[in-house]
């Protein structure tokens, strides 16, 4: 499966950004968009736990705080005593997983019962609460806060332990972990080749602060007959121009080549690869998802061309004129439609005779509103926050303006699956979960010889030109562009500055 996530960030301006993304490999892929979002201390939510903790299922809004004293005077009436560091008191602090951080709540309601008696109350207060308390890693504002949700997450955060969360942590002291070096392990199976670029060395290539020649760039017929966009067999070497760099050993010069609003990779850092980890199970996402039916994009072949008619002006149009609207006897590229995620991986999961580019492809979509007024709220996946930490609206090395908050975008694409050429009005931050995915780049300078359609057009801001089967006559400059590309795997994120 190829998942991918990307943070949408506020627009640098002065420049305009170009991308291709096509898909090689492995079955589906997930892109995720992230915005920026208003700041909120995390430690916050530490105190949030009796207010909000299992609120979901009981009812007048009480928390399961509550629910614990409703048990023990269910179970003994009334006869409640306060507890010490002794007896039952003790027992209690001693055996629930909660007692730390509940510790005025627990220790205030203990009964005066046998051992045995009080040992039954206590499996059924850890049951209670089980799962129902926040992680170090939420943040108050935005996540799931529901008791189903951090039931599952307890479930597999115990299946894939993790050494006890310090915010303080440097990178180079959680990348020493016995947890992070599983995790590596995995990337290993994860990543199955490697790709050899043609001209370019990732040590010569990438100086402590960027060249005035990165990244490099070469013939977009070079790339393009090296390696169609059609074709998802991946190639032995590729028109690679960009940098990836480890994130604990090239913290630096991440934040070097990010400031100067250059394009490059990040790959294994610890919190992207817990997730990895965890998306990676073959159940986990089938749980999480269930039978919630969201927005998907259909498509009768493997093209997936955005379109907005609310971008278009209402007057027919020339094909990538100057005056812009819909042209005559246009019609939608692709078709808007729900689905669950069952439904979408049993479309994927099938044989490559049934993945071909003409044949259907579906492009699953969740979206994590956050605090986005204008957001479908019906099919809000708002637990992208918790799944996603690293994405969280607050500022990092993926979070340059957390103020300019737009949510959460997840896209899963079948194997084949292209988006065709555009550029976004703003930073992007793109992570990549598992499988494959190949992006062609394009500085904002190259917008004339990829031929983009007008801003009025349906499809404005996208490239007229059919990149797998490019009519040379008609887009003469076409050849002439200068782009890379890079081939993203599991781990691997990705930074576009605006307009590329």
């Amino acid at each position: 499966m190829t998942v991918v996530t990307s943070s949408n960030l506020r627009p640098h301006k002065g420049r305009r950004r170009i991308s291709k993304s096509s898909r090689s490999g492995a079955l589906p892929v997930v892109l995720v968009a992230i915005a920026l979002a208003t700041f909120c201390l995390a430690a916050m939510v530490l105190h949030h736990a009796a207010s909000t903790v299992g609120s979901s299922g009981s009812g007048g809004g009480r928390g399961r705080v509550d629910d614990v004293d409703l048990i023990m005077q269910k179970k003994f009436g009334n006869t409640v005593v306060r507890g010490g560091n002794k007896g039952i008191g003790g027992i209690l602090k001693k055996t629930t997983s909660f007692a730390k951080k509940s510790q005025e709540y627990v220790s205030k309601k203990v009964v005066t019962r046998p051992f045995k008696v009080a040992k039954k109350l206590v499996e059924e207060v850890e049951q209670s609460f089980a799962g129902s308390l926040p992680r170090p890693d939420e943040m108050e504002r935005v996540g799931d806060k529901s008791s189903a949700y951090r039931r599952l997450r307890k479930e597999f955060d115990e299946r894939f332990p993790d050494e006890p969360w310090d915010a303080s942590w440097t990178p180079e002291a959680e990348a020493d972990t016995d947890a992070h070096r599983r995790r590596l392990e995995l990337m290993k199976e994860l990543r199955k080749r490697d790709y050899e670029p043609v001209d370019f060395d990732n040590d010569s290539d990438c100086p402590p602060t960027p060249s005035p020649d990165y990244p490099k760039a070469f013939r977009m017929e070079k790339i393009i007959e090296n390696w169609n966009p059609d074709d998802t067999k991946p190639r032995k070497k590729i028109y690679q121009g960009i940098c990836r760099f480890d994130y604990v050993k090239d913290y630096e010069k991440i934040m070097a080549y990010r400031n100067a609003e250059k394009p490059f990779v990040v790959r294994d850092d610890p919190r992207v690869l817990r997730t990895v980890e965890r998306w990676n199970d073959p159940t986990y996402l089938h749980r999480l998802l269930n039978e919630k039916t969201h927005r998907t994009e259909y498509s009768l072949n493997n093209h997936f061309m955005y379109w907005n008619m609310g971008m278009a002006r209402r007057r027919p149009g020339k094909h990538g004129g100057g005056g812009g609207g819909a042209p005559k006897g246009w019609k939608p590229p692709t078709e808007m439609i729900e689905m669950s995620y069952p439904q979408w991986f049993e479309k994927a999961n099938v044989t490559d005779d049934k993945l071909g580019p003409d044949n259907p492809h579906w492009y699953f979509r969740l979206i994590g509103c956050g605090d986005m007024r204008s957001c479908d709220k019906k099919t809000n996946s708002e637990s992208l926050f918790d799944e996603l930490p690293f994405f969280q609206p607050q500022e990092s090395v993926y979070i340059v303006e957390p103020k300019a908050q737009r949510g959460i975008h997840c896209r899963f694409g079948m194997r084949g699956v292209i988006a065709e050429n555009h550029y976004d009005g703003s930073r992007n931050m793109v992570a990549l979960l598992g499988g494959e995915r190949r992006y062609i780049l394009a500085h904002p300078d190259q917008c004339t010889p990829l031929y983009l359609l007008p801003k009025g057009h349906p499809s404005g801001r996208h490239s007229a030109v059919d990149w797998s089967n490019p009519d040379w006559e008609a887009f003469p400059d076409f050849a002439g562009a200068r782009a890379n590309e890079i081939v993203m795997q599991a781990g691997d994120v990705l930074y576009l500055p605006t307009f590329w």
